[in-house]
């Protein structure tokens, strides 16, 4: 018969000297190899955003279709912030790897996915795999998720409904988003600034999308916006914007 997967992992220890609160790694080769300047970083910025502890690993994945993988594993317990978001945990283990990639620069190369562990509510198991190929895709949408954040901040509704694609909202519909967005700017004050939380790639309406979920950081009370973007539209267009509405 022949091997159709196998996955082989190498757990690394680092140095006592270079570990900090959250940070845990269980050995089988300890003292052989340790990890870089840039994967210790995102690991720290992914305990400092989730807390809790994070323990992480390195392995080679083997398949008689795609070969050999090597992948960097990240597994979060005990945070109060992702337990909040237990009905939804493929935005903070997608969020997770995206925070750890996006510090590995010239390290990037090395591995050929990431990987997300999460244990929820003490209990509750979930393990995601990502490619590089889709954290760089993550990578190149967030631009539309900014130019989304720059757009309401500053008032430039011309920009935004310039971004929401026609197959998906009329004229009258765009006037609408605008309309909802000045009633959210005087109830809940001024944008500061931004967080996101999370990502997933799937299929709506006949369109492949990525949904990313974030909050925008205001004056008196902050609110979560969700958008689709178009995975296939060099014009990176939205096809959904959500947001909850002040009621009068």
């Amino acid at each position: 018969m022949k091997l159709s997967y196998l996955t082989l992992i190498a757990f690394f220890l680092i140095s006592c000297a270079k570990k900090h609160k959250g940070e845990q790694s269980t050995s089988l080769l300890s003292n052989v190899l340790s990890i870089t300047d840039n994967e210790d970083k995102g690991i720290k910025e992914v305990i400092g955003f989730y807390g809790g502890s994070c323990e992480y690993s390195i392995g080679e994945s083997f398949s008689t279709d795609s070969g050999k993988k090597k992948f960097f594993e990240l597994k979060l317990t005990k945070s109060e912030v992702a337990d909040k978001f237990a009905s939804v945990p493929e935005f903070t283990a997608s969020n997770m790897a995206y925070m750890f990639y996006k510090d590995l620069k010239n390290d990037r190369k090395k591995y050929a996915e990431i990987h997300s562990v999460l244990i929820l509510n003490k209990k509750d198991k979930y393990e995601y795999k990502y490619s590089t190929g889709k954290l760089d895709t993550i990578s190149a949408k967030l631009k539309v998720f900014n130019k989304v954040f720059e757009s309401i901040k500053g008032k430039n509704y011309d920009q935004l409904k310039a971004i929401l694609s026609n197959d998906s909202y009329k004229d009258s519909d765009k006037n609408q988003i605008v309309l909802n967005l000045k009633k959210i700017d005087t109830a809940y004050g001024n944008i500061k600034g931004a967080l996101i939380y999370g990502f997933r790639f799937e299929r709506q309406n006949e369109f492949d999308i990525l949904t990313i979920l974030g909050v925008f950081l205001r004056d008196k009370k902050n609110n979560a916006i969700t958008i689709k973007v178009d995975l296939n539209s060099p014009d990176d267009k939205i096809h959904f914007l959500d947001y909850i509405v002040p009621q009068n």
